[in-house]
């Protein structure tokens, strides 16, 4: 599951669906191609522990901040470079109800609606793409403004964090 989530990740992979036919004609990293269902992997995904995933992921961050920079050789947007002048770093905060990602497996489309999982909410690199830092809140009803201590214990000086509905926040 773990080199399933990476290759999720580096190789930008859409979804469930896609990633069956890439572990069943490829494999992933250290896995061999093998043959599974793509209900296998959405239900495998919703029951591997969390914590597992964020501790490798958090490890590996830097390494994968590192070959994007090595690899990335494409000239920046005009408005990224003029951004650039003016601050150091762009992120991107946004959230989710985990219970709206869940319909998107198209494995769950047909399952019966559930309780709400929470709320993800995930700060990210607008250079790299790579997430800078992940929360997770259990209550699913739980105000966006809850992050605003976690944002502001993150947020170092020159960063501008643009936030979903048009809020920016400029430290």
């Amino acid at each position: 599951m773990m080199a399933a989530v990476l290759t999720l990740l580096w190789r930008d992979v859409a979804g469930a669906r896609e990633l069956t036919r890439i572990l069943a004609r490829d494999g992933f990293l250290w896995c061999n191609p093998t043959k599974v269902s793509q209900q296998a992997i959405s239900q495998r995904f919703l029951t591997f522990p969390s914590e597992l995933f964020e501790k490798v992921f958090k490890d590996l961050l830097p390494s994968l901040r590192t070959a994007w920079h090595i690899r990335n050789k494409r000239p920046l947007p005009e408005s990224i470079q003029f951004t650039l002048s003016k601050f150091e770093k762009i992120w991107i905060i946004d959230g989710s109800t985990l219970e709206a990602l869940f319909r998107k497996l198209q494995s769950l489309e047909e399952a019966q609606r559930g309780k709400l999982a929470g709320k993800m909410s995930t700060v990210i690199d607008l250079m790299t793409r790579l997430p800078v830092e992940i929360w997770f809140e259990e209550n699913p009803k739980a105000s966006d403004v809850k992050l605003e201590e976690n944002i502001l214990n993150l947020v170092k000086e020159n960063t501008l964090l643009l936030l979903d509905r048009a809020q920016i926040i400029h430290q």
